[in-house]
């Protein structure tokens, strides 16, 4: 027994620097702005579901019973977007309290579905409250997580991608409260493996980079997270902007969005050009380039010198052992020059200089 739902509007999946937002507050990926943490106008855009399946083995008093509470629920999920953040408790309380009914009644009609949606809405409901009052415990959200993964399980075998889609999206938040940003990101990488949208993307970047600076501060004993995350951030930076034809200018809009790329886009050089991961292989080293040839685009469009020389040292280092000797005598005149120009505080140029000129010079003794 199926209980379906079915819902009108488009899919909105936004996670950005916000928890959830409302019509005052609303996260708006054309401009980027940043936005505070409540709960999300768009996650409740679609109309009311109701529930259109009848359901077999059932009384039909509890079959009406069961539609209508979660109807009564998904309705005043809705009425949520028209009210303040600091109004809401009581709203949400119902929510609860009616779910917590309409679990009861789902168990005890073995009602799977029914179940899943009622765990979905009463989680809703329970982390929108949290996040109302400001609650900034991690600890707070832990037993959110087991339901949750229930609630999903039971989606995944009923093959309701909706409502797996919004349990990821309330998972992708609660791991972003409890600053699981690996557990966040992979919640949105599971999303988008549902479907591929520009604000599923944009979040599932946002949370790389919240886990690549997690990383920065707390270095992982293994050693290939660092490059994986790197990895996964510019892959998916790529099919953004490249296949979704999302605006890389208005990537790059937001400074914290540019500098986590500029950083990301060094990484990737650096490591497929280096001929010790493989660089000499004409892939990878194309690879590197375009990576370095990125960077230097972010650095010139957010007019940075530290960047630009950063990137454009680092860049001729890896090429510099594919240059003739002429063209070597070229770059290093070329990277001495920016030093003189630029005269940058980083002490990369002029580390990266002085590497190149003692290989040049070893090369010329022998």
């Amino acid at each position: 027994a199926v209980v379906s739902t079915q819902s009108t509007g488009e899919d909105h999946f936004l996670i950005s620097f916000a928890f959830y937002s409302f019509p005052s507050q609303t996260i708006n990926y054309q401009t980027n702005k940043e936005t505070t943490h409540c709960l999300t106008n768009t996650y409740l855009s679609t109309q009311p579901q109701f529930i259109t399946k009848t359901i077999s083995k059932m009384s039909e008093e509890d079959k009406v019973l069961l539609k209508n509470k979660l109807n009564e629920a998904l309705t005043l999920k809705n009425k949520l977007r028209d009210i303040a953040p600091n109004e809401q408790q009581a709203t949400l309380e119902q929510i609860i309290e009616i779910c917590a009914l309409t679990k009861e009644l789902s168990e005890k009609i073995d009602m799977q579905h029914g179940k899943a949606l009622s765990i979905e809405m009463s989680t809703f409901a329970q982390i929108a409250s949290l996040s109302n009052k400001h609650e900034e415990d991690p600890n707070a959200y832990e037993v959110f997580e087991a339901p949750l993964e229930e609630a999903k399980k039971i989606a995944k075998d009923y093959g309701d991608a909706k409502l797996e889609n919004r349990i990821l999206e309330i998972q992708a938040n609660m791991y972003l409260r409890m600053g699981r940003h690996d557990k966040e990101a992979e919640a949105i990488t599971r999303a988008c493996g549902l479907q591929r949208t520009v604000p599923k993307v944009l979040a599932l970047l946002d949370a790389l980079s919240r886990l690549l600076d997690s990383l920065f501060l707390n270095p992982s004993p293994d050693s290939d997270l660092l490059m994986k995350v790197n990895a996964d951030f510019w892959e998916t930076y790529l099919i953004l902007c490249e296949k979704m034809g999302y605006d890389k200018k208005l990537f790059i809009a937001d400074k914290r969005r540019a500098n986590h790329l500029f950083k990301v886009a060094l990484y990737i050089g650096s490591f497929a050009g280096n001929p010790l991961h493989g660089g000499q292989e004409e892939e990878n080293f194309k690879l590197g380039m375009e990576a370095f040839d990125e960077a230097i685009w972010v650095a010139n469009q957010l007019d940075n010198k530290e960047y630009l020389c950063a990137a454009t040292a680092h860049k001729a280092s890896v090429l510099y052992h594919k240059l003739t000797p002429p063209e070597k005598k070229e770059c290093l005149k070329n990277l001495k020059h920016m030093q003189e120009k630029y005269e940058p505080e980083n002490t990369e140029l002029i580390e990266i200089i002085e590497n190149l000129t003692k290989a040049s010079q070893s090369t010329q003794q022998q």
